[in-house]
């Protein structure tokens, strides 16, 4: 008996210990990232990591961070207060870790191909040892900060207004989105199928199970084949856990009754529609997005402008359900028990090095065109607008067409093996002109990565996400 309240006693004494340290030495963040499809999230991740740890071992991988940390003498050579940088080792979470070691052999492979997207929430955390600013702070010693950085499909930040809806509601509002061009061409399947379901009939299962398929590879196609992002619910897209789940084999219907019976067809759908609800506010919307400190959201603009008119609106709408969710500390009532807790708020234009310099800044003024335009002003939270390429994949370089020089890219295109030059056209500075559809498209290419050291010890080059790190972070530096 003695033993054990001595045991007892020692482990309370090092808890108290251990929270007394984290109190006056450590810092923690919990940076979320996200994107919708082919927006680079799970490279964007990787190469930050990546740079960290090898600006930790002292490769200027991250300038503007460099700088930040060694104040305002950072020409003149001053030391950094970065120690070190470390990964911290995974404890007992339940979520599934980022593999960052399998992405970057990937990367770092003699033939280097890009890591396979991720489709559910993965995290890691990575914890910075700083030396303090100030004379007096500095005889606490170094201080940690320590970043949790949560990877999650942006595809399930569109079923945030379904919270809200009845089935009734989203069904009406997903069938009439459904019915215009090009959707309906995606979805024909399922739209020839749909008058055969009777709302008031008893459900037939295998039928209804068809159905659900139908709908969700017309999702797909809207996606894959016409560059469509407002597709609901994300889940669909990004299915994460429990893919196969029967509260997921759902889709909209057509007259669904204010009250339908128990036992029938719309009964079943709008039960399987609330449970599915209920899943996302308990595994995500609760349990994660309530509690992110920090969003960087990624946007393949480039990708939509060069899908067309259709993909181009359809993706500002899209952003315009994102940026606010994540853009307001909103009160959800009975969603939530808490606000959203997020500060700040990056908005990234990525795969910046498939145009050259002189077009980035149209670049990030574009994004910035369509994020401010699809939302209200958010007051004082800090929300910044960058451009960045996570790998630095291209070559800037002018050729010169009947007597006039171009500006244009250098890369190898995927599996070719051969160097091409790339002329991405004009990036406008705002939403384009409706003239500017009538121009001629081009699919938007997929370049190799460079070659890079295996392990990537001396990190991995890259275009803007120092900036956007020392952004997001710039107040806890």
């Amino acid at each position: 008996m003695l033993t054990w309240l001595q045991s007892g006693l020692r482990n309370t004494a090092h808890d108290a210990s251990a929270r007394t340290d984290a109190l006056l030495h450590e810092t923690t963040l919990r940076l979320a990232v996200t994107g919708l499809s082919r927006a680079g999230k799970t490279v964007f991740v990787t190469s930050l990591i990546t740079n960290l740890l090898a600006l930790g071992r002292g490769f200027d991988t991250l300038p503007r961070l460099h700088q930040r940390l060694a104040g305002q003498a950072a020409g003149s050579g001053a030391p950094s207060r970065l120690r070190s940088v470390r990964l911290v080792p995974p404890g007992s979470s339940e979520t599934p870790l980022f593999d960052h070691a399998c992405n970057l052999a990937t990367l770092t492979a003699v033939e280097p191909n890009w890591p396979p997207r991720t489709d559910d929430l993965t995290e890691t955390a990575i914890e910075l040892v700083l030396d303090r600013e100030g004379t007096f702070w500095k005889h606490l010693g170094p201080e940690r900060l320590r970043l949790e950085i949560l990877d999650y499909p942006g595809e399930w930040l569109l079923d945030l207004p379904m919270l809200n809806q009845s089935f009734q509601a989203w069904s009406r509002e997903t069938l009439a989105r459904l019915r215009e061009a090009p959707r309906s061409l995606a979805c024909a399947a399922f739209l020839e199928q749909l008058p055969t379901v009777e709302p008031g009939a008893r459900v037939e299962h295998e039928r209804l199970r068809r159905l659900h398929g139908l709908y969700r590879d017309g999702l797909h196609a809207c996606q894959n084949e016409y560059g469509l992002r407002l597709l609901q619910p994300g889940r669909f897209l990004c299915p994460g856990p429990r893919a196969d789940a029967p509260f997921m084999w759902f889709f909209p219907l057509d007259e669904v009754p204010d009250h339908p019976l128990r036992g029938t067809t719309a009964a079943l759908l709008e039960e399987r529609f609330e449970a599915y609800k209920a899943d996302m506010r308990a595994r995500f919307f609760e349990t994660h997005f309530a509690r992110f400190d920090r969003q960087i959201l990624l946007v393949d603009v480039l990708g939509a402008l060069h899908s067309g008119r259709d993909a181009f609106l359809d993706t500002e709408q899209a952003l315009a359900l994102i940026a606010g969710c994540l853009t307001y500390k909103q009160d959800w009532g009975s969603l939530w028990s808490r606000q959203s807790a997020i500060e700040r708020v990056a908005f990234v234009a990525t795969k910046a090095d498939h145009v050259p310099h002189n077009h980035r800044t149209n670049l990030c003024h574009l994004l910035r065109d369509l994020v401010e335009g699809a939302r209200e002003p958010v007051g004082k939270q800090p929300v910044s607008f960058h451009t960045a390429a996570s790998v630095l994949s291209t070559t800037d370089t002018t050729i010169e067409v009947d007597g006039i020089a171009r500006d244009v890219v250098r890369g190898t295109p995927l599996g070719s093996g051969t160097a091409k030059l790339f002329d991405p056209g004009i990036v406008p500075a705002g939403r384009p002109p409706k003239d500017f559809w009538s121009r001629r498209r081009f699919v938007l290419p997929v370049f190799e990565p460079p070659r890079m050291e295996a392990g990537g010890l001396k990190g991995i080059p890259h275009l803007g996400t120092d900036e956007v790190l020392t952004t997001i972070l710039s107040d806890k530096l």
